[in-house]
């Protein structure tokens, strides 16, 4: 009975410490801004998966890739943990972690969109109508409309809404690319070569800023 829901479990809790850690991300970043959030918490992601694909596989960095691997999940870190996480952690300042996760729930559809433009993916017309839910219910939220007004209008902040989109936008090509990149290699090590990519990407946005 406890292998049938162990998934659910994992998703649950999976769900739990995404909420907490935007809730931290959120407050660490309104104190010494999202820049040096985003690069403390690569660097801590680093040696925490090294530690463990070192116990795991016997390598603390991911020297068994192909040139293949490297070069699509270098994108994929990049491009989502770069690109994506940057203008996320901006939107957490802007509007707070409850609207900006709101919005990310845009992810999933982004990415099976692009999964179908970008790699031929099928979507299911029980998919489809589950992505309608999902942008309707985001629409619901951050869209508002005054009594007597027909007028409909943003009800956050224009400029923290564009972050956590472009945020979405960011994570769900990241996970893209990393699909193709990953294959069928370790996943935590592929991770970890994702955030050598964004190591490096946050070092360049800083040295420039």
């Amino acid at each position: 009975m406890l292998q049938l829901h162990l998934g659910e479990a994992a998703a649950l809790t999976t769900a739990i410490c995404w909420t907490l850690t935007a809730i931290c991300f959120e407050s660490a970043g309104r104190k010494v801004g999202s820049l040096a959030v985003n690069f403390f918490r690569l660097i801590i992601a680093f040696v925490l998966l090294g530690t463990f694909t070192l116990f795991s596989r016997g390598m603390f960095l991911p020297f068994d890739a192909t040139g293949s691997n490297w070069l699509w999940l270098l994108i994929s870190g990049l491009i989502g943990f770069v690109i994506g996480d940057l203008f996320l952690f901006q939107a957490y300042v802007e509007i707070g972690s409850r609207i900006s996760l709101l919005i990310m729930s845009a992810v999933p559809p982004i990415t099976a969109i692009t999964g179908f433009l970008l790699m031929g993916e099928r979507i299911t017309l029980q998919a489809a109508f589950g992505m309608l839910i999902t942008v309707s219910g985001i629409a619901l939220v951050i869209l508002s409309r005054n009594a007597g007004d027909k007028k409909i209008k943003l009800s956050h902040s224009v400029k923290g809404v564009a972050y956590a989109f472009i945020g979405a936008l960011g994570q769900a090509f990241g996970l893209v690319f990393s699909k193709l990149g990953m294959g069928s290699y370790n996943p935590f090590a592929a991770t970890q070569i994702r955030v050598i990519a964004a190591i490096f990407g946050f070092a360049a946005v800083i040295t420039i800023s």
